[in-house]
């Protein structure tokens, strides 16, 4: 009988080690190593390290608890109680973020105008996709999905012998001339070089210069470090609203600060819903309207980022005798008309970010005095009727490819004859 009851007790402690074991397990797998190395990102933004501490930090007292008995399973349940509040809290976080709940109040972007928007790699959704070399950022090496950053850290081809006749084309800019959430061939670089080739310059050869998340200062930086090794000819800065963008956000200092922008100033998707939430129950504040209006925007018309480092560029280039352009990119907020999906966001975007548009206006504006050559393409896209824009500046891969014949028209009659 006594034989009979050690025996029960040995399998029930074997269960236990069983359940305790695969809670741990779980623990594992959604622990900051185990999200890295099922995901492949070099890192995790806060709200994501945050929950899966919350996580596991439950599932390990809860390990602890079927372990255990007497008092301190009893000591064990009762840090369970203790830590619910913040695992039911986390989870409500989780479930509104998969319900992406506060771009369904007030959407700051829409996917769903990209194509194979679901290929995007997790990796370069991470900080770590990029590193500080000399004091120029840039990109790890990284090949994937359509997607390949070279050796030097720019995602376009490695340097070559320069040919006989051939014209080399740079592409400098930010995030939108990079190609965010597009592969390689739908970038306007690689669409650059195609059209080309298709009106038969086929000694002129395009590279892609650009960073996401930079400005033209950075721009400058990476095109002087890397302009002898690729024998540039001709420099186009497809800029603008990085600087403009940035220019907002630290002097206008909006009412709502945790809401997001360009890829979010923050994870937290329940900070995103109270800031959404804000905007659609309460008006922008006199106060704040009055200051952008009287001191913001006065002075950003004498001084801005985007101005200065137009006018250090154009020095540059005189001093090389190199040609450059400048093309200031549309956003959505200069389009005259948005379409589609379009609209939902803009309509976000003014009521978030009060007199934006007008910032971005006067901010391009400043740049007509800067000595280079000036495009102003705020217009591009009003002609059309199909919608481009995702969020505030970044377009699809069609509005990619209209882009890029734009900029077909600018940089073909500096094109000598001997590169055809």
């Amino acid at each position: 009988m006594f034989s009979g009851l050690g025996g029960l007790g040995l399998s029930r402690r074997k269960a236990d080690l069983a359940i305790a074991a695969a809670i741990v397990a779980v623990a594992v797998i959604i622990s900051s190593i185990g999200i890295r190395l099922v995901t492949g990102r070099l890192d995790l933004s806060p709200r994501t390290t945050v929950l899966s501490l919350a996580f596991v930090l439950f599932l390990l007292i809860l390990a602890g608890a079927v372990l255990t008995w007497g008092r301190a399973r009893l000591a064990a349940f009762h840090l369970l109680a203790w830590t619910f509040p913040f695992v039911l809290l986390a989870a409500i976080e989780l479930g509104a973020a998969e319900l992406n709940l506060a771009d369904r109040i007030a959407p700051l972007d829409d996917l769903s105008i990209l194509a194979d928007k679901d290929r995007w790699p997790p990796h370069l959704m991470s900080a770590g996709r990029q590193v500080e070399k000399d004091g120029v950022r840039l990109y790890r090496p990284w090949r994937g999905g359509g997607i390949t950053i070279n050796e030097l850290g720019l995602r376009t081809a490695v340097p070559s012998p320069k040919n006989a006749g051939e014209w080399r084309i740079a592409v400098s800019g930010g995030s939108a001339a990079w190609g965010w959430r597009v592969l390689d061939a739908d970038t306007i670089p690689v669409q650059m070089q195609q059209i080309l080739r298709k009106r038969g310059y086929s000694n002129v050869t395009v590279y892609n210069f650009a960073i996401d998340n930079i400005a033209i200062a950075q721009e400058l930086s990476v095109l002087k470090r890397f302009r002898e090794a690729y024998s540039i000819d001709h420099v186009v800065f497809y800029t603008g609203a990085n600087d403009a963008t940035d220019s907002y956000m630290s002097e206008a200092v909006p009412q709502d600060r945790f809401a997001g922008l360009l890829n979010g100033a923050t994870d937290f998707e329940l900070i995103k819903v109270a800031g959404r939430v804000n905007v659609k129950l309460f008006e922008t504040p006199s106060d704040l309207l009055a200051r952008l209006d009287n001191e913001v925007l006065p002075e950003l018309a004498r001084h801005n980022s985007l101005k200065d480092g137009l006018a250090s560029a154009n020095q540059w280039c005189r001093a090389r005798t190199i040609r450059c352009d400048v093309v200031l990119q549309p956003m959505l907020l200069t389009r005259n008309e948005p379409r589609g999906p379009e609209i939902r966001v803009a309509q976000t975007l003014k009521q978030i970010y009060p007199r934006y548009r007008e910032l971005v206006e006067l901010v391009y504006r400043s740049t007509l005095t800067t000595g280079l050559p000036i495009h102003d393409r705020r217009d591009l896209f009003d002609q059309s009727v199909d919608p481009y824009f995702f969020d505030a500046v970044h377009i699809n891969q069609a509005g990619n490819k209209f882009v890029a014949e734009q900029m077909i028209e600018i940089v073909a009659g500096g094109i000598p004859n001997r590169a055809r």
